[in-house]
């Protein structure tokens, strides 16, 4: 990245969102879609199955909703820190969030100093750093065991050579005392220049992990953006293609618990590779096909992004906000009803980025499913 892009990538993140003068698009709502608030971002189901946990505001506080009471509680009101940009559960009930030790700015802050932080399940403890390790924000979570993948690149270890970004798969050890610590250090995929990675979700119990590739060089228009969706198999590296499609934005957000599918936030049905507008159900067996789920304004105001199923695989949870808002701030956090959509004949309207390349006079993606 030259300074020029630097720059720009750089007034891009320190732009204040703009205020709200239109009617939320969930007051509302298309078909199964409801709103469960106005604010908030990045929700993450609990493995009961009746909570929500997701971020008020980026570099702020978690939040968990009860779907039984509708009740919303700070669940980290108690602790020092409260710069937080993502909260996951893993399979015993406790919680990781994702954030700096200290807010410095919207661009030092999420890339180079974001780390993970551990807060048990009955929240008698404040987070704390699980062993100072800073990442790059996104944050895999198995739901069987206590292990998780990341991405570390040049930007998070500078002793790294520059284009530099390598998943890692680490046990979560408890020690005597309760407190956890990572174990040893995996690496199993290394992107390059203009192939920066960020590992989304296990399946197949942990043989594989799903992820998005971020290709082209990084410039504020991405006018040569490409965003792929990817698997790796954990212990023999071998690596397929799910979906990719020329100049679009493409990324798993939120695997179905029969592993068989994952969310798709898309950018397919717009006149430029980002940002996405829908999320879509993409079927992760080489073939691309894909169906869309929400159902957000034609005039691309609103989006629908970073979701997660829940463990029953009947509902999904998610964020909106305007297209103009940078990545990962959300405006809200909604409900999509898969059970009562996958009755319905728009569930099996599957496509392909073929059928879509012939409808808009674009090159077909060369080679993307095997």
């Amino acid at each position: 990245m030259d300074l020029t892009d630097m720059a720009q990538a750089r007034r891009d993140f320190l732009r204040e969102p703009e205020k709200l003068t239109i009617p939320h698009v969930l007051d509302d709502p298309p078909p199964f879609h409801t709103k469960v608030t106005d604010w908030g971002e990045r929700p993450y189901w609990h493995p009961g199955g009746r909570r929500i946990a997701f971020i008020g505001r980026n570099y702020g506080d978690a939040y968990e909703y009860d779907l039984d009471t509708g009740e919303i509680v700070n669940i980290t009101e108690h602790g020092d820190h409260h710069s937080f940009l993502r909260v996951l559960i893993m399979h015993n009930g406790d919680y990781l969030l994702v954030g700096p030790k200290e807010f410095k700015d919207r661009i030092t802050s999420r890339v180079k100093e974001s780390e993970t932080w551990w807060m048990p399940a009955d929240r008698s403890r404040p987070p704390t750093p699980l062993d100072d390790t800073v990442i790059q924000e996104g944050l895999a979570v198995s739901v069987h065991r206590p292990r998780i993948s990341y991405m570390q690149g040049y930007h998070q270890k500078p002793e790294l050579p520059e284009f530099t970004y390598q998943i890692h798969v680490r046990e979560i050890e408890y020690g005597e005392d309760g407190i956890p610590h990572l174990g040893p250090d995996r690496i199993i995929y290394s992107g390059g220049k203009y192939r920066w990675c960020e590992p989304q979700d296990f399946r197949f119990d942990d043989t594989e992990i799903i992820f998005a590739e971020y290709q082209g060089p990084e410039r504020g228009d991405r006018a040569e953006y490409n965003s792929v969706t990817r698997g790796i198999n954990v212990e023999t590296g071998r690596v397929r293609t799910y979906v990719d499609e020329t100049n679009r934005h493409n990324e798993p957000e939120g695997i179905f618990p029969d592993g068989l599918h994952i969310c798709l936030e898309s950018s397919c049905d717009a006149d430029k590779p980002y940002p996405p507008k829908d999320l879509w159900k993409l079927k992760l067996d080489g073939t691309m096909r894909r169906v869309r789920m929400t159902r957000m304004p034609d005039d691309h105001s609103w989006r629908a992004v970073n979701s997660n199923i829940s463990p029953d695989g009947r509902t999904m949870a998610f964020m909106v906000g305007l297209q103009s808002d940078e990545a990962g701030y959300g405006r809200g956090i909604g409900l999509f009803d898969l059970e009562a959509w996958e009755k319905t004949p728009e569930s099996e309207e599957w496509e392909t980025p073929w059928s879509r390349a012939e409808n808009h006079g674009r090159s077909l993606p060369p080679g993307a499913a095997f």
